[in-house]
């Protein structure tokens, strides 16, 4: 776990991110219209260019699947209407959003696809994206039954090889974002653990799959040597909210374990878990 280090407006700000979340999920606060996408893979409609314009990019972390509603724009992409972290970050800094790109169920290789039409002048970029590539969704599956079985043990093993290739085509999917958009600040976000410790056996194969994601999300993003691009580790944030803790994180649905929201950060995670760690880390400061 990284030590955070606060500005001298962090509290102020906070404040303001809990105030917009109390006012996001009581409906007293319209989320901004963004440009979507026709299809789940097709390419974004253009974004508005501005010095501070915010484009967020990735997978379901991104989109806010944790959070439904979502934008009815055709697509399965589900994109929350008003509680994903890329909402929240732009409620509370001066960066514009002008759209949120990211797809549930991207790839890495789905991120050129998702800078098409999005403005060189772009400022801010933030993005999660490796978890489908890692057979994140593979190992769910294989573990929810019996996280002791050989099925869940293989699906591990699987998705730990498939981390030895994962680093360079992550660097070159970071270093294509910032290539693309040169004048952009470029955050890449970290997967919070997704369960309570000791909570369950699940939870535990889980979190450790999840550790061990990230430290190559993180060699990676270091193997750049850029201060243009950023890992932003929101361990400390989410820390104490997994499943099965008191206040979680974390969407989780025990009477329906197939809800499309379920271990995906809810509105609490993406404000005081996502947009509270791009605060912390300095990102959202121009």
């Amino acid at each position: 776990m990284t030590n955070k280090r606060m500005n001298s407006g962090f509290l102020p700000r906070i404040g303001a991110v809990a105030l917009v979340t109390s006012a996001l999920l009581a409906g007293a606060v319209s989320a901004p219209a963004l440009a979507q996408t026709d299809t789940a893979r097709s390419a974004p409609a253009p974004a508005a260019a501005s010095a501070a314009g915010y484009v967020a990019l990735g997978d379901s972390f991104t989109s806010g699947q944790g959070a439904p509603p979502y934008i009815l724009d055709g697509t399965n992409c589900l994109r929350s209407t008003r509680a994903s972290y890329p909402i929240f970050s732009a409620l509370v800094s001066s960066y514009k959003l002008s759209s949120n790109n990211a797809c549930s169920g991207a790839a890495i290789g789905d991120v050129s696809g998702q800078l098409l039409g999005v403005s060189p002048g772009t400022a801010l970029v933030t993005l999660t994206v490796g978890g489908i590539d890692a057979g994140s969704n593979v190992v769910l599956a294989a573990c929810a039954p019996d996280p002791a079985n050989v099925i869940c043990t293989d699906a591990i093993s699987k998705s730990v090889a498939q981390l030895n290739v994962l680093a360079p085509r992550l660097a070159e999917t970071y270093g294509l974002v910032a290539a693309a958009l040169p004048q952009a600040k470029i955050a890449v976000l970290s997967y919070p653990r997704q369960f309570k410790p000791g909570f369950s056996a699940l939870g535990t194969v889980l979190n450790g799959a999840t550790d061990a994601l990230n430290l190559v999300i993180k060699g990676s993003v270091e193997a750049m040597d850029t201060p243009r691009i950023r890992f932003v580790d929101a361990s400390q944030e989410f820390a104490g909210h997994g499943i099965g803790s008191r206040i979680p994180f974390f969407a989780f649905d025990a009477l329906n374990p197939f809800a499309l929201a379920n271990f995906h950060p809810n509105a609490l995670g993406n404000s005081l878990g996502y947009a509270r760690a791009l605060l912390n880390d300095g990102l959202l400061r121009r």
